[in-house]
């Protein structure tokens, strides 16, 4: 059985294989947004046959997502083109996530492939927030924006955990998390900063209960998960 993922705002359940070729015609849009995409180019941006490529371009025709006509190739519709964008969003953020933030070393892109799926409306948001809005990927390739309605439906706008890197100056929280090796977080440990510890941001430095100041990089702040306090 395919993996299903309900895509916010198209009206269509559409499977990890659409969603592939939505967002790679994403990814032909953001070098070239008026012509459309050759089969031929599609296919082999995916490494598949041009008949593949053919037959799915066909489905996705039959959806409104994007507009066919033979041996001139394909272009979105409106309906595809913010699917599109918005799996490449969930992409990027990934990434963000997987690379700033957790330092995984594998092959992130892949990773990113697998998971961007999984993810509904209320975990991009989240995520989104968690990472402090980035407007680039570790690649430096723009994210695209979030859905206007996915921010004015969020159950939940205001999150209460987010990344060092993300607090204001002069807020205060609690370390729910810190996502170093086991040497480096002993490390951590010495400085004065482990979970359960509160701490208020000042600038590029965490002052902590006892007033003792740590000046941290941005690697450092995108390591460190920081439980906002309630009162703020």
């Amino acid at each position: 059985m395919k993996l299903l993922a309900l895509t916010m705002g198209s009206g269509h359940f559409v499977n990890e294989a659409e969603e592939m070729y939505l967002q790679k015609l994403y990814e032909f849009w953001e070098i070239d947004n008026e012509n459309s995409v050759r089969t031929k180019d599609l296919a082999n941006s995916l490494s598949v046959k041009d008949a593949s490529a053919t037959g799915m371009i066909q489905k996705l025709s039959e959806k409104g997502l994007v507009s066919y006509e033979k041996y001139k190739g394909v272009k979105f519709t409106d309906k595809g083109f913010k699917i599109g964008r918005q799996i490449k969003r969930r992409h990027r953020l990934l990434e963000c996530l997987l690379i700033d933030v957790m330092g995984f070393k594998g092959d992130a892109h892949e990773a990113a492939c697998r998971m961007e799926h999984a993810i509904n409306d209320e975990l991009e948001f989240s995520l989104s927030e968690l990472l402090g809005h980035p407007e680039t990927d570790p690649s430096g390739s723009p994210i695209p924006p979030a859905e206007d309605d996915l921010v004015r439906n969020n159950v939940n706008p205001k999150r209460d955990v987010v990344i060092l890197n993300s607090m204001k100056n002069g807020q205060s929280g609690e370390i729910c998390a810190i996502m170093f090796d086991e040497e480096k977080s002993q490390e951590i440990s010495k400085l004065g900063l482990k979970t359960g510890f509160k701490v208020t941001k000042k600038e590029n430095k965490v002052l902590l209960e006892d007033n003792k100041t740590i000046e941290f990089d941005s690697y450092f702040g995108n390591k460190i998960l920081i439980r906002i306090s309630s009162e703020l």
